[in-house]
């Protein structure tokens, strides 16, 4: 039994209540949460070394392929023209957006292998080097 003091419209009043359950002696429990597991529990890291790069080829070196399918929007190079490296030399559009593409080397350019608005599948050739 608890003694409890009520004010009433004014008028106070003391009263014995029966405690049937006190919420003051149930102890809150957090809620159940299972074990996280991260990643490098699922995954036995492997120390195989990759295979070294082999260099590309001297027909690799003279051509110069699409990274990516697209539409080509420029090509501000023409034949016989020596870029730099870094030089774009088209710009094309994929999923609505322009890319540029940019010389790997430093060269002069022998062909251009496409035009403005050709569509383009990634690996195709685009220009090739002298």
């Amino acid at each position: 039994m608890k003694k409890l003091l009520i004010t009433v419209n004014g008028k106070r009043y003391e009263v014995d209540v029966e405690v049937v359950q006190d919420d003051d002696a149930i102890q809150a429990q957090p809620p159940f949460r299972p074990p996280v597991r991260t990643m490098d529990s699922y995954v036995t890291p492997v120390t195989t070394p990759l295979p070294p790069k082999s260099k590309p080829s001297a027909a690799e070196k003279k051509t110069l392929a699409s990274p990516i399918n697209g539409v080509v929007l420029e090509i501000p190079v023409k034949e016989a023209q020596a870029v730099k490296e870094n030089d774009v030399l088209f710009v094309l559009e994929a999923m609505k957006m322009k890319t540029n593409i940019s010389s790997p080397q430093t060269g002069k350019i022998k062909s251009i292998k496409v035009k403005v608005g050709d569509t383009i599948e990634a690996g195709q050739a685009l220009l090739m080097f002298e």
